[in-house]
């Protein structure tokens, strides 16, 4: 049994497989799957106010403190991570998972699944040495999946974070257009993703240890490409795991978590005309070639 406690970060723009990767790492027994803290629609006393918030070491030192506070309560065992739990409760479920909550707290590895912390990646990696696992997704699989959900943003939660604009000043013109102006689902997921992964691409050339992994890689070969995340984190990867992971990607077993992999790599090229895939490809181009080539397309 592996004694390794650090957390477990597994981030990347929304609709990237972050669930997926999450709940599969957490096929490992010894960790305690926490869900996106940094979403403000969840059920928390929160200090974050928007979407994609950004922390960092130049931060005002009032928030990071509050920040940094209200993470380590909910990845510790603390008294006054448990004492907010309480204070949410709302009927017997709750009370339920308010108690396994305090044993896995004291005795299991924190796993954080959260694309909304993206932003605040390396923040967090500096603070609680964080382990953490990145996921890509294909430009036109993840505006595809924006379309099919008709998932718009808020582009202001950006122009209000004077600090993030500073990194975004390549896409501040078109952050200020969209927020005044915002276009349809296709430009919106276009600028999205770019931002996401201009972030990523900077944060990880100085950060080698960080796991970075493409959705397509994982669809197309679950069990080898789990395997190595398990083995770089330091986690059991046995026979159940394995057959979990399996049945989670099979064509046979469709349902919540569980898919056909393979064949979900490409639905974008049905969901998307030629048309809005072009735009796609010509709209993410000086980003997604830091991560995919022609052939891709």
């Amino acid at each position: 049994m592996s004694k390794n406690k650090k957390p477990i970060l597994v981030t990347g723009a929304h609709r990237s497989g972050t669930t997926w990767v999450g709940q599969m790492l957490c096929l490992d027994k010894n960790t305690r799957y926490i869900h996106e803290p940094f979403n403000i629609d969840e059920k928390r006393i929160s200090p974050l106010k928007y979407w994609y918030e950004y922390v960092s070491l130049d931060s005002p030192r009032e928030k990071q403190q509050a920040v940094y506070d209200f993470m380590n309560e909910i990845i510790s065992f603390s008294g006054k991570g448990i004492a907010k739990d309480f204070k949410v409760i709302d009927g017997p479920r709750d009370v339920f998972r308010f108690f396994r909550d305090i044993y896995m707290r004291a005795t299991k590895r924190a796993l954080i699944k959260d694309p909304l912390a993206l932003m605040s990646t390396e923040w967090l990696a500096q603070k609680f040495n964080c382990d953490v696992v990145a996921l890509i997704r294909h430009p036109a699989a993840f505006v595809a999946s924006l379309k099919v959900k008709n998932w718009t943003h808020s582009f202001d939660h950006f122009l209000e974070q004077k600090d993030l604009m500073e990194k975004l000043s390549p896409f501040a013109a078109d952050i200020e257009k969209y927020v005044k102006t915002p276009p349809d689902i296709i430009e919106q997921g276009i600028l999205l993703w770019n931002i996401d992964y201009y972030i990523l691409n900077e944060y990880r050339k100085n950060r080698p240890d960080w796991i970075i992994v493409k959705h397509e890689d994982l669809s197309l070969d679950p069990v080898g490409e789990y395997k190595k995340i398990y083995q770089k984190l330091d986690l059991h990867f046995g026979a159940s795991v394995e057959s979990k992971i399996r049945e989670s990607s099979s064509a046979s077993k469709a349902g919540h978590l569980k898919r056909d992999s393979k064949k979900n790599i490409h639905t974008w090229k049905k969901r998307l005309t030629e048309a809005e895939i072009e735009r796609v490809k010509k709209g993410t181009e000086p980003v997604w070639k830091a991560y995919y080539s022609d052939k891709d397309w």
